[in-house]
């Protein structure tokens, strides 16, 4: 397998990894069965046709941000992120994030919630995707995450989720981790294989690198889901909480990044 397809199947496989484990955190929160909400029917998910036919439903309300590219972002954004969050078959929230040139912080380019007061989600939409981001930076070895474009409205529920403005501006939280150990055996991953089972084998590996490299739910990550339970309907604005009307994938930063 040449190294191209492999950096490609590698983030394939963090991503979706870092999904499982964020609905596994959050299926295993003792506050979120406690607030009465029903895990085995939150879906994190990527950004597929599905998905983009399910946001096309929300009607005139919507931002309409282009998800429907995401595939097409990916394609020249390897490390990026692509995430929506469903409750059984209602489609709740849409988020995409990226190192773009960082190689120690993601950034959350876009940010969507389903318009609306009444969906199953309202109000955990910024602190489930941010679950899931967090795996996906503790994967990835990343220091911070950024909320690149936040929506005015919505940057009390950041402060709350931990969110603060650094030197520079930027609406930022440092990724606590609670590391596990790590094999070096599971490190050393072969970059090519002739037959499916070796392709098996590889996938194999990724996955359980990424699983040693996210270890265990954080703190952090928990005190994320207990904002969205607790605080999340006060503080959270339906609809738009991150981002420009402007594709990320014609985007680049004004400058180099600091973190």
């Amino acid at each position: 397998m040449g190294t191209h397809r492999y950096r490609r199947l590698h983030f394939q496989v963090y991503r979706s990894q870092a999904r499982k484990l964020a609905c596994e955190a959050l299926s295993n929160d003792p506050s979120a069965h406690a607030a009465g909400l029903i895990t085995d029917c939150v879906r994190f998910e990527p950004i597929g046709p599905r998905a983009v036919e399910a946001f096309q439903l929300w009607g005139e309300q919507a931002h309409h941000f282009p998800w429907e590219d995401v595939p097409q972002w990916l394609e020249g954004d390897p490390k990026g992120f692509d995430l929506s969050l469903w409750f059984a078959r209602e489609l709740c929230g849409l988020c995409y994030a990226s190192p773009r040139r960082s190689n120690r912080c993601i950034k959350i380019i876009l940010l969507e919630g389903r318009p609306g007061p009444t969906h199953p989600l309202r109000g955990m939409v910024a602190s489930l995707s941010l679950l899931a981001i967090s795996e996906y930076a503790k994967i990835l070895r990343y220091s911070h995450i950024e909320v690149q474009q936040p929506e005015p409205g919505a940057e009390a529920v950041y402060e709350s989720l931990g969110f603060a403005r650094d030197a520079a501006g930027r609406l930022v939280i440092p990724v606590r981790t609670n590391p596990a150990q790590i094999d070096n055996q599971i490190l050393e991953v072969s970059m090519s294989y002739s037959t499916n089972s070796r392709k098996t084998e590889v996938v194999a590996r990724l996955t359980a690198k990424a699983v040693a490299l996210a270890g265990k739910t954080s703190d952090q990550q928990r005190h994320f889901l207990k904002v969205g339970l607790s605080l999340g309907r006060d503080l959270e604005p339906a609809g738009v909480l991150a981002g420009s009307p402007v594709k990320p994938g014609s985007l680049q930063p004004s400058q180099p990044s600091t973190i």
